[in-house]
């Protein structure tokens, strides 16, 4: 199977349009972090504490809305690689945004469960899914760093909403502090993403990078690795999900993601409870995780460089080990330096996981049904990934502690290494099939 040629149209001299892409999913992954764990975590005590409930039931919510997401997202990806991404995203920014807004208003569990469900599923089964394949659509020879330019918008999200919340829920209460992150979602994304995005370069007839017909370069060079080539294959080749189920590195891909994730929402959702139960104000809590946030946009920047330049598999490896000691400098918190030292060093390798992630799929299967792909993993990515909090909770509810949980996290995080290190590209592709 081979890829579609590319249209004889040349592009302008203006900038390329996949860089204006990159900035307005930069901006609605900015909007969507006030839905993400790191934020959702500012809530946990203030609410839990007003309502009386434990931390299982309040991270209850959140794993029913991840999970339910991922089924959204199965019949999500497909729509999304053939009618585009723009308004998926602009109503998915507006329902999230809405929940949000109504979570101020509450008085009751099944408020709570409601909106935070709904809140939890639109971002995870639809918006976070069409954010995450827009990218690589755009870009193949700079699909590293332009995805890692648009994650920054994220990490910059997780790095000034916590601030802002937290400041609200101190001067104020929580009730303003969600009413205010819904309106900022809205005024941030709404407009930029109805106007601006759109599906791939060819339907505006550009090619790939900005590149122009006729150029000697190929779109991908091969990536090399010191035992072998790594990609020996015609980079515009893309892979249906059909043919993607039948290759062995698709599964180890999908087993170490799905680990990751619970790994990374198991954290994400406690790390202020955890940093407060460890001595830290809440204010510093909250700076401690501005800081991880901040470094994870160089991380991401960094990772995604060095994606492009060596072999993503083995960059991949190494940042999941990175990952682990990681975990074990988490356990030696007890202090706001080295609260410091932590958020400074897990940014920077959580950052570059996170572009890494985006970028595997379509380096190894293509862009033509990188939705569907995606969309078809969700189920069980979102489901680990509702799972980690709920997990720790858990945990956290019956030993009064996080120590456990931190330590199983240390020994997954090398699992997860070894299953990337495994999992090797397509080696050969042609009209008969996958070799």
């Amino acid at each position: 199977m081979t890829g579609k040629p590319f249209p004889e149209k040349k592009t302008s001299s203006k900038l390329y349009y996949g860089w204006v892409i990159v900035a307005v999913v930069a901006l609605a992954n900015f909007s969507r972090s006030a839905e993400t764990f790191p934020v959702l975590g500012v809530f946990l005590k203030p609410m839990t504490e007003e309502f009386g409930w434990s931390r299982s039931v309040f991270s209850g919510a959140m794993s029913i809305g991840t999970l339910l997401g991922g089924f959204i997202a199965v019949g999500a990806g497909p729509l999304i690689d053939r009618f585009g991404p723009r308004w998926t995203v602009v109503i998915g920014t507006f329902v999230i945004g809405g929940t949000l807004i109504l979570l101020a208003v509450i008085d009751s569990l099944w408020q709570f469960y409601f909106l935070e469900i709904v809140g939890r599923m639109v971002t995870m089964g639809i918006v976070g899914l069409a954010v995450s394949v827009i990218i690589p659509k755009w870009f193949v020879k700079k699909r590293g760093r332009a995805v890692a330019l648009s994650g920054m918008g994220l990490r910059l999200g997780n790095t000034v909403t916590p601030l802002y919340v937290q400041w609200l829920v101190t001067m104020g209460n929580w009730r303003i502090a969600a009413a205010a992150a819904g309106i900022i979602m809205w005024v941030t994304s709404l407009i930029p993403s109805a106007l601006f995005l759109r599906r791939s370069p060819e339907d505006m007839g550009l090619l790939p990078d900005g590149d122009l017909p006729g150029d000697a370069e190929p779109y991908v060079a091969a990536k090399q690795e010191k035992e072998q080539p790594a990609n020996n294959v015609d980079p515009e080749i893309s892979l249906s999900l059909k043919q993607v189920a039948r290759l062995r590195s698709f599964y180890l891909l999908v087993t170490a993601f799905t680990v990751s994730a619970f790994l990374a929402t198991g954290l994400n959702l406690h790390m202020i409870p955890y940093f407060t139960d460890q001595g830290l104000s809440p204010g510093f809590s909250a700076i401690v995780v501005a800081v991880w946030s901040g470094s994870g946009a160089i991380g991401s920047l960094l990772f995604g460089l060095l994606a492009e330049r060596y072999s993503i598999r083995l960059v991949m490896s190494w940042s999941f080990i990175f990952l682990a000691g990681g975990f074990v400098l988490l356990l030696a918190v007890q202090s706001t330096s080295t609260g410091l030292i932590w958020g400074l060093y897990q940014g920077l390798v959580n950052g570059g996981m996170f572009t890494l992630q985006l970028v595997i799929f379509a380096d190894y299967y293509g862009r033509d049904s990188l939705g569907a792909i995606r969309g078809a993993i969700q189920p069980v990515q979102l489901g680990a990934n509702a799972m980690g909090p709920l997990a720790a909770a858990l945990v956290y509810d019956f030993t009064g502690s996080y120590f456990l949980v931190f330590s199983s996290f240390i020994f997954l995080s090398i699992f997860c290494g070894v299953c990337i290190f495994l999992a090797k590209p397509p080696v050969e592709i042609s009209n008969k099939g996958i070799n």
